[in-house]
């Protein structure tokens, strides 16, 4: 790439251009490419941003490499210097550690395991590149998050809880015996029952809980906010006996399913969050496991 350009999803332009650059419905945007907010974009205001982890950072980042305060950002009209505030781990621009670096569209700035660009964008780019996201991060059939999504909101409220040395708990949940549904009704009949699965589960699950299509007829759910393993209980019972006593209609057909569950809790200490989830989600899998080996249609945990 040439010295002065930056990408655009849609096109590739020059900071020369002035046309471009002065237009008034084009404006300049930190996008973070790479990290656990990949996909995110923050509108550059005049004058001086913080970025960091913190919550009252201007720009916050979800990444436990960045210090809490990690950097400023000045933007004098369309000159952008960053500079270091002193971070554990240093602020890279184009790959070379820097205290104080002029930072031109289009050259990689890389705090922790992010790596971001500042790019124009017009109100039009955004709004496509916003409906890309959106379509990108949802399970076509059920319309809940699909399973990458979910688990980078997932890897973010491990990383949130990591810090507060909060628990977090982890739902598994499938459909008892429902390759039977796709044999004897056919996969579009066995695709409408997943669907109004998905809808039964958003209306009986709490509000602010992550809901997610992990894979096929499985499903896994992130309570957030207070949780005890005798609450996640009876917030498992609850969706198991509202699926129990749901008519799963198509057609001319109503079909009643049945679920098992399995769900795990654990202290979050400090160390790695992927290790972490990854481990989580597996001990709600051996939980899901005993749920079926008692019999299907059960609420499962470990000891």
């Amino acid at each position: 790439m040439k010295e002065g350009q930056f990408i655009n999803l849609a096109k590739t332009v020059t900071v020369d251009d002035e046309s471009l650059v002065h237009s008034k419905t084009c404006r300049p945007y930190l996008v973070i490419y790479i990290g656990n907010d990949s996909g995110c974009r923050h509108m550059l205001r005049n004058g001086i941003m913080t970025i960091g982890r913190s919550p009252q950072a201007d720009i916050t980042v979800e990444d436990a490499r960045i210090s809490r305060i990690h950097c400023i950002i000045e933007s004098m009209g369309d000159t952008f210097t960053i500079e270091d505030k002193g971070s554990t781990n240093g602020t890279y621009v184009d790959a070379r550690k820097v205290s104080r670096a002029t930072l031109r569209p289009g050259v990689s700035l890389q705090l922790g395991h992010s790596i971001m660009k500042i790019e124009y964008k017009t109100e039009d780019e955004i709004r496509s590149e916003e409906n890309l996201l959106h379509r990108a991060s949802l399970d076509a059939l059920t319309g809940i998050a699909n399973r990458h999504h979910f688990t980078k909101l997932a890897s973010m409220e491990m990383a949130y809880a990591s810090r507060h040395k909060l628990p977090i708990g982890i739902i598994l949940m499938d459909i008892d015996n429902f390759k039977q549904v796709n044999d004897i009704y056919g996969h579009q009949s066995g695709d409408i029952v997943l669907a109004q699965f998905a809808n039964t589960v958003i209306k009986n699950k709490r509000t602010e809980d992550l809901f997610g299509r992990y894979g096929g007829d499985e499903f896994i759910i992130l309570p957030r906010g207070e949780i005890s393993k005798e609450g996640l209980q009876v917030h498992c019972e609850r969706i198991r006996k509202a699926v129990e006593n749901f008519e799963f209609c198509f057609e001319e057909t109503c079909v009643r399913i049945t679920i098992s569950l399995g769900f795990h809790l654990t202290q979050v200490e400090s160390g790695n969050t992927e290790q972490m989830l990854y481990d989580l989600i597996r001990k709600a899998d051996q939980a899901l496991y005993l749920a079926k080996e008692s019999g299907r249609n059960k609420t499962g945990s470990l000891p």
